[in-house]
């Protein structure tokens, strides 16, 4: 299994640009666009977005640091009180939601990072929920993964250039996210 070194400062900037962005955002939408973003990313370049371990959970795959920060679980945050003045988590009965407080930082992120990221908000935006977690249950890294399990991320590696992106995303993973 790969396991990629988690970038805090990099997931609240890009949490704090999807919530800007779709202000309100629920756990179930904010988990999809992260999946889709870092497996375009991890495809595209051998390396996720923020590196955060996903797992594959009833309604799809779930970022896990980033749905403990709508649980309001701080407890493994190295800097918690950057990310309730960053976000608003609006815990009104059984939905969260978010919004951002401030504009992201877009130091953190790189070009990529915002198209991947966008690319996932603007496929993700307007669908409908049962049709979003079954696109992502027919994902081969959800499929292959046994239910409240981390995921591999070499299953989210897909194409020709599999072996080879791969590669570079163990490599990478030594090192952290860029």
């Amino acid at each position: 299994m790969i396991r990629f070194l988690f970038d805090e400062k990099k997931a609240l900037e890009a949490l704090v640009l999807v919530a800007s962005e779709w202000p309100g955002i629920s756990p179930f939408y904010a988990s999809k666009v992260f999946f889709l973003a870092e497996k375009q990313h991890l495809n595209q370049f051998g390396r996720p977005v923020v590196g955060d371990r996903y797992i594959a959970m009833r309604d799809g795959p779930v970022p896990s640091a980033l749905y403990d920060w709508f649980k309001g679980n701080f407890e493994l945050t190295e800097d918690p009180g950057a990310v309730t003045d960053a976000l608003e988590f609006n815990r009104n009965g059984r939905q969260t939601t978010v919004t951002a407080r401030r504009e992201p930082d877009l130091e953190y992120l790189s070009a990529s990072d915002l198209e991947a990221l966008r690319s996932a908000l603007a496929f993700c935006r307007g669908k409908a929920f049962n049709w979003l977690s079954a696109s992502t249950h027919r994902d081969q890294a959800w499929l292959n993964t046994p239910l409240n399990c981390e995921m591999d991320p070499r299953l989210m590696i897909e194409g020709p250039q599999r072996e080879q992106v791969i590669e570079e995303a163990e490599e990478f993973a030594q090192y952290g996210v860029a």
